[in-house]
C-alpha cells in the first residue's frame, strides 16, 4: 500500500461510494419514498438554530454530525468549523487556531468550566493551550466556538473560546442507548486499529425527575510516520544564497497510542423550581513510542562546502544511529457540580463548583546513541529534489553496517507536568423590563485558583565499552516509500536491560506556578421587536506567582520568584437584528486577553547541548489584551439552505512574540555532565511588541438539493472559507503576519443523504504560515500548505443499525516545514499514508 497514488486512492473511495449509491437506488425502488432527509442534515440545522438563538457570535458542531467523518478526536472535529485551523502532530490533529490566533491565545472550557493544559509542548511555547487529541469525540455532545464574548464568560481568549458540550438526553426522550464497534488499518505500517464506544442514558426516580448519561470510548492504534529533517534552520548559505542543510536526519517512528474517555452527567429536578447536577469526565491517552534515526552530522563542514554540480562535498561527515523507547500519558479530568433555583417568583440563581486537572507524564524515556567514531568524505544532493535528498560515502563505508558503530551512550529521563484548577461561580438573573424593552439583568462573580507544577529527572547515562551496535541489531529499516535504508533497528529491550545510573532530579526543569483570577460582572439583555442586545462589563483581577530555578554565571542553581498582579476591565456589547424572516444580522464589540504563557513568563531555562540553544522565559512580559469587532449575517435560502458571512477585526496591545539572539554560551548547570559543542549559543526567549492587528472574513454555505427530482435530491454541498490578515512587528521595525497565522483556510464537503445512505467527501485546507520566528528573515521557519481529503459513508441496515466505512487522509497529506517560505528548502517533511476504518453503529 505504500505506493498508492492520489488517483488510486480517489478511485478506491469513489468505487465504494458508487456501490453504496447503487444499493441506495435499489432500496429506493423497493420501498416507499418516505425518508427525504436523515439525521445528519437535521443535526446541521439544529446546530444552526442554536447558533442563531445565541445572543453572541458562535459556531458549533454536534456529535451526530461529527460521527459522519473519521474525526476520532475533538481536534479533528473542530477543524470543520469556520475560522478554525488545525495543527497536527504524529498524523493526528492536536491543537487548533481560531481566526489566526495560535493555540496558546485561545480559551477552552467544558460546560463553561475553564480547562487546564495537559500536553505542555504547545506550538508557540506558551504552555496554556489544551491539546484536543486527548478527547475522544464520541463521549462529548459536541463543540462550540465562541467568537464574541459576553460579560458572564471568562475574558481569556483572543481568538475565541472552545466550549465542549456534555452529552445529555435528547429533549422528550426517556432513554438513550447507542454504540459503535469497529476496526481498521493504518496503511503506512500495515497496523491495526480498534475502536468502540457506548453511550447510555435513562430518566428515573419520582416523576422521572432524575437522569443519568454515561459515555465510554476506546481507540487503539499503532500509528507510524516517515520523516526527513534537518537539525534546524541553517546559518550557512552557498553562493546562490541557498541554505546549506544543518545535518541530515532520516527518522522512522512508530507509536502505540491507546485513547480512552469516560464521561458521566447526573441531573435531578428536585421540584419545578430547583435542579442540581453533577458532571465528570476522564479523557486522555497512553502512548508508547519507538523511534529510529540515522543522522549524518557535519554536513556544513564548518562553513559552505564545495559543490560539484548540485552536490556538496564534505570531508568529515559522521554517522550516528539514534534510538528512543518512551512512554507518555496525557490526561484531562474534570468534576463539576452545581444547582439552579428560581425564587421570589422569577429570579434565577445558579452556583457552580469545579475541579479540573491536566497531566502530561513520561515515566521513562530511554535514549540509545551509537556513533561511528570515524569521519568520512561524503557527497550529498539536496537541490535536485529537496523532498528526497541523496548521498554517497566516497570512501566506500556502509552507514548501515552495525559493526561501524562502536561508540555508545545510553540515557534515561522522566518528566511530570501537572496543571490543576479549582473554581467557584455564582450568577443571579432577574427580569427587568422598561418601556417596550423585555429584558433581564444578570450579575455574578467567580474565583479560580490554578496550580501548575513541572519537574524532570535524568542521568548522565552510561558509555559501555567493547560493544557495538552489532551486539543489539535487528533487521534493516527500509522506509520512506522504500527510498532509504537507514540501517538496523535495535533490540530495544536488550539495550534497556543494561544497568544505568539512577535518575537525578534536574533542578533547571523545576516550575511551580500559582495563578488566581477573581472576577465580577454585570450585564443586561433585552429585546425590542426584531432587535436584541446584551451588554455589560466584566472586571478580572489576576494575582500570580511563578517559581523556577535559575543558574548564575558560575553554574550555581538558586530559586527565583516572579510575582504578577494586575486588574483588567472588559466592556462587551452584542446585538442582533432579525431583518427579515430569513435574514439575521449580529454585531458585537468585545474585549479579551491572553495571559503570558507559563513558559513565556518563567525564569527557568532549558539547554540543548547538541544544537547549542538556551531557551528561557521573560519575567517582564505583560498580558496581551484585545478590542474585537464582529459583524455577521445568516440567510436562509429559498431552498432550505443557509448562507453565512462575517467580518472581524482585532486590535491587540502587548502582543507577545518569540525572540532569538546569539551570545557566549553559559556555564552548564552543575551535575549536567555535558558541555555545549561550541562557544556561541542561540538564546530563545519572548517579548512584548506593542500593537498588532488581525482582520478577516468568514463565509459558509450548506445546501441539500432537495428541489431536484428523486435520487438527485440526496446530494448537497457544505463548506466554509476564512481569510485572516494579521500584522505586527515580529522583529524590531519589521512588520509581518503574526506567527502561526494561516491567511486562508477552507472546508468543502460534497454529501449524499437519502433513505438509508449517507456519504460525505470532505476536504480541508490550511495555507502557508510563519511557524517559528528566527534571528532574521533567512532563519524563519514556515509551515507549508496542507490539503487533506477524508471520506465517511454509512448504510442503514435497519432503522436502528448501520454499517460504516471511513477513509482518513486519502491524499496522504504531508506535514512540511521549510526555511523561509520557499518549499525548496525543507527542514522537516513527514507523511503517514491513508487510514481505513469500518464497523457497525447501533442506537435505540
Amino acid at each position: 500500500m505504500k505506493n498508492y497514488t492520489l488517483g488510486a486512492r480517489l478511485l478506491g473511495t469513489s468505487a465504494y461510494a458508487v456501490l453504496l449509491l447503487a444499493a441506495a437506488q435499489s432500496a429506493s425502488a423497493q420501498t416507499n419514498d418516505q425518508v427525504e432527509t436523515v439525521t445528519v442534515t437535521a443535526t446541521k440545522f439544529q446546530a444552526q438554530q442554536i447558533k442563531e438563538a445565541a445572543p453572541n457570535v458562535i459556531d458549533l458542531r454536534l456529535v451526530d454530525e461529527i460521527q459522519q467523518l473519521p474525526d476520532v478526536t475533538l481536534a479533528e472535529a473542530l477543524q470543520r468549523i469556520p475560522g478554525v485551523s488545525l495543527e497536527t502532530d504524529s498524523g493526528e490533529g492536536r491543537f487548533i487556531n481560531i481566526r489566526g490566533m495560535d493555540a496558546d491565545l485561545n480559551g477552552t472550557t467544558f460546560d463553561g468550566v475553564r480547562l487546564t493544559a495537559s500536553n505542555a509542548s504547545t506550538p508557540q511555547g506558551g504552555g496554556r493551550a489544551v491539546a484536543f487529541d486527548a478527547f475522544p469525540s464520541g463521549i462529548m455532545g459536541g463543540v462550540e466556538v465562541v467568537k464574541s464574548l459576553t460579560p458572564d464568560i471568562d475574558a481569556e481568549g483572543l481568538g475565541g473560546i472552545v466550549n465542549i458540550l456534555p452529552r445529555t438526553l435528547p429533549s422528550g426522550s426517556d432513554y438513550l442507548l447507542e454504540g459503535e464497534l469497529g476496526s481498521g488499518v493504518e496503511t503506512l505500517r500495515g497496523s491495526p486499529v480498534w475502536e468502540a464506544n457506548v453511550t447510555a442514558g435513562y430518566r428515573f426516580g419520582p416523576r422521572n425527575s432524575m437522569s443519568l448519561v454515561v459515555s465510554y470510548e476506546y481507540h487503539s492504534d499503532w500509528r507510524g510516520l516517515d520523516d526527513l529533517e534537518n537539525s534546524g534552520p541553517s546559518t550557512d548559505f552557498n553562493a546562490a544564497g541557498q541554505p546549506i542543510p544543518n545535518d541530515l536526519e532520516f527518522r522512522w517512528y512508530k507509536y502505540h497510542r491507546t485513547r480512552q474517555g469516560l464521561a458521566a452527567s447526573y441531573s435531578w429536578d428536585i421540584d419545578a423550581n430547583t435542579n442540581v447536577y453533577l458532571r465528570a469526565f476522564d479523557a486522555g491517552y497512553t502512548e508508547y513510542a519507538r523511534k529510529h534515526r540515522l543522522e549524518i552530522d557535519n554536513t556544513q563542514d564548518l562553513g559552505a562546502p564545495p559543490m560539484i554540480g548540485n552536490e556538496y562535498q564534505v570531508t568529515d561527515a559522521q554517522f550516528v544511529q539514534n534510538y528512543t523507547d518512551s512512554k507518555e500519558t496525557v490526561q484531562n479530568k474534570l468534576i463539576e457540580g452545581g444547582a439552579r433555583t428560581t425564587f421570589a417568583g422569577d429570579i434565577l440563581a445558579d452556583v457552580k463548583l469545579s475541579w479540573t486537572e491536566g497531566d502530561d507524564v513520561s515515566p521513562w524515556s530511554y535514549g540509545f546513541k551509537f556513533t561511528d567514531p570515524n569521519t568520512h568524505p561524503l557527497q550529498y544532493d539536496v537541490t535536485t529534489n529537496p523532498n528526497y535528498p541523496t548521498f554517497q560515502v566516497l570512501d566506500g563505508t556502509d552507514p548501515t553496517n552495525p559493526a561501524n558503530y562502536t561508540k555508545i551512550k545510553l540515557d534515561e529521563s522522566s518528566s511530570k507536568n501537572q496543571d490543576q484548577e479549582v473554581a467557584a461561580a455564582l450568577n443571579v438573573t432577574a427580569p427587568f423590563n422598561f418601556g417596550d424593552v423585555d429584558g433581564s439583568f444578570k450579575f455574578g462573580g467567580s474565583a479560580r485558583g490554578r496550580v501548575r507544577r513541572v519537574i524532570g529527572a535524568g542521568n548522565n547515562g552510561v558509555k559501555p565499552t567493547g560493544l557495538s551496535l552489532a551486539n543489539f541489531q535487528s533487521t534493516d529499516q527500509i522506509y520512506y516509500d522504500d527510498h532509504y535504508n537507514i540501517g538496523p533497528n535495535a533490540n530495544l529491550p536488550a539495550l534497556a536491560a543494561i544497568p544505568e545510573d539512577p535518575l537525578v532530579v534536574d533542578p533547571t526543569t523545576y516550575e511551580h506556578d500559582n495563578e488566581n483570577v477573581y472576577a465580577g460582572y454585570a450585564q443586561y439583555a433585552g429585546t425590542v421587536g426584531r432587535f436584541g442586545f446584551l451588554g455589560g462589563v466584566r472586571v478580572e483581577r489576576t494575582d500570580a506567582t511563578y517559581n523556577a530555578n535559575i543558574q548564575d554565571s558560575s553554574g550555581n542553581i538558586f530559586p527565583s520568584t516572579n510575582k504578577q498582579s494586575y486588574t483588567n476591565v472588559f466592556p462587551d456589547i452584542n446585538g442582533k437584528w432579525q431583518a427579515t424572516d430569513d435574514l439575521l444580522i449580529k454585531a458585537a464589540f468585545t474585549t479579551s486577553l491572553a495571559r503570558p504563557g507559563f513558559n513565556q513568563i518563567t525564569a527557568a531555562k532549558s539547554y540543548d547541548y547538541v544544537n547549542d540553544i538556551v531557551s528561557q522565559g521573560n519575567p517582564d512580559v505583560k498580558a496581551t489584551t484585545a478590542d474585537n469587532f464582529d459583524l455577521t449575517g445568516d440567510w436562509h435560502t429559498p431552498f432550505g439552505g443557509v448562507a453565512s458571512a462575517g467580518l472581524f477585526y482585532k486590535s491587540f496591545s502587548n502582543y507577545i512574540i518569540p525572540t532569538e539572539s546569539t551570545a557566549a554560551c553559559p556555564t552548564p548547570p552543575m551535575g549536567a555532565g555535558t558541555t555545549f559543542s561550541g562557544p556561541i549559543c542561540q538564546f530563545d526567549s519572548f517579548q512584548n511588541i506593542g500593537s498588532a492587528t488581525a482582520k478577516g472574513i468568514e463565509l459558509s454555505f450548506v445546501q441539500q438539493f432537495t428541489f431536484l427530482p428523486d435520487f438527485w435530491s440526496g446530494f448537497g454541498i457544505d463548506g466554509n472559507f476564512t481569510y485572516a490578515a494579521t500584522r505586527g512587528d515580529i522583529r524590531t521595525g519589521e512588520g509581518h503576519a503574526l506567527p502561526q497565522t494561516s491567511p486562508r483556510n477552507f472546508n468543502a464537503e460534497v454529501f449524499y443523504e437519502k433513505g438509508p445512505l449517507t456519504l460525505r467527501l470532505a476536504g480541508s485546507y490550511v495555507s502557508t504560515n510563519l511557524w517559528q520566528v528566527g534571528g532574521d528573515a533567512t532563519q524563519d521557519l514556515y509551515s507549508q500548505p496542507r490539503f487533506r481529503l477524508d471520506f465517511g459513508g454509512s448504510y442503514k441496515i435497519t432503522d436502528n443499525i448501520e454499517w460504516y466505512l471511513e477513509v482518513k487522509n486519502i491524499t496522504n497529506t504531508k506535514l512540511e516545514f521549510t526555511q523561509t517560505a520557499s518549499s525548496q528548502y525543507p527542514v522537516q517533511r513527514e507523511f503517514y499514508n491513508e487510514d481505513f476504518f469500518f464497523g457497525i453503529r447501533a442506537h435505540l
